[in-house]
């Protein structure tokens, strides 16, 4: 983990809102998804609720950290996963399939091509989208950072499909909390 970003995240968490009991702040993790530069592409988390069905999630993204752009397919006879993503403090964007409406993009450097999913979402805390099953989409904090809460329906996130090669996707293991 990097001790910098993980600090700068937990800073952030602290300026919103949400009650978290000591056992959740024990889990606040971060990923950068094997991409080597966590302040750019990566997140911090906290599962609140894991099961075999439902997952809810609070993701913290510094200002303009991204989680890669990704997709949740259909596998072993399930459509797929559903996101519904509800922003708690910050700007949080949704990026999903579609032509790019904005003109202030900002995708990491070099990464033109793992990005392809153009068209935004920008919530404001309160406001919520939900993510199509099967699509690909990625998420990125505004200038001042976001945090989000996520509600998935689905959680073995070995199926999710990263398009950048070097990412090893988001290898949280799969257990109940």
């Amino acid at each position: 983990m990097n001790d910098k970003v993980f600090q700068k995240a937990r800073r952030l968490l602290d300026r919103c809102p949400l009650p978290l009991s000591p056992a959740e702040l024990e889990r606040f993790k971060t990923d950068d998804f094997g991409l080597g530069q966590l302040e750019v592409e990566g997140f911090a988390f906290i599962d609140l609720l894991r099961t075999d069905l439902v997952r809810t999630t609070v993701i913290v993204l510094l200002p303009h950290q991204t989680l890669p752009e990704h997709k949740h397919p259909p596998y072993d006879g399930s459509p797929g996963k559903e996101e519904t993503v509800r922003c708690l403090w910050g700007t949080f964007k949704v990026y999903v399939e579609g032509e790019a409406e904005s003109k202030d993009l900002l995708i990491p450097p070099g990464k033109d091509a793992y990005y392809t999913a153009r068209k935004e979402h920008s919530l404001s805390p309160g406001d919520q989208f939900t993510v199509p099953i099967d699509i690909r989409h990625w998420f990125q904090a505004g200038p001042e950072g976001a945090i989000a809460f996520i509600a998935q329906n689905r959680v073995n996130e070995d199926h999710n499909i990263f398009y950048d090669p070097e990412s090893t996707g988001c290898k949280i293991p799969n257990v109940n909390t």
